[in-house]
């Protein structure tokens, strides 16, 4: 990513933004489907949120298809999640930022896959092992 948005982070935090949760701390999230309705869906960590969430184009979706899904996760929810189980408050307050913008979840999901991946991308670099070092 050519532009960073958020700060960096030491290893503790790391380990604790890619940590899993036990179910009952999961992040509740749902996949849309117009014939079926919600399935509800629990997201066990911060990887697993990036990956769930989709960007679509218009040329994707089609409003008529029976099949058509969106994977739905209230942007509120995930930033109090955030904030409160994986305790990054930046992260929190950069995703209240863009949901402050009012567009529609369709325009709020690649601004916030992209601080995820950001977040996450951190994390990865600092918990990688260091070459040549065994484990």
């Amino acid at each position: 990513m050519s532009e960073t948005i958020l700060s960096a982070i030491d290893i503790e935090t790391a380990q604790r933004l890619m940590r899993h949760f036990e179910p009952e701390e999961a992040l509740e999230a749902g996949i849309l489907t117009p014939m079926a309705g919600t399935r509800p869906v629990r997201l066990f960590s911060l990887e697993e949120v990036e990956s769930f969430l989709v960007i679509h184009s218009g040329n994707q979706v089609d409003s008529n298809s029976k099949w058509a899904t969106i994977n739905y996760v209230d942007p509120a929810s995930l930033s109090k999640w955030i904030a409160d189980k994986l305790g990054d408050a930046e992260l929190a307050s950069a995703i209240d930022e863009i949901v402050a913008t009012r567009k529609a979840y369709g325009f709020l999901v690649p601004d916030i896959k992209k601080l995820l991946a950001e977040r996450l991308a951190q994390c990865e670099e600092l918990l990688a092992p260091v070459s040549g070092e065994q484990e």
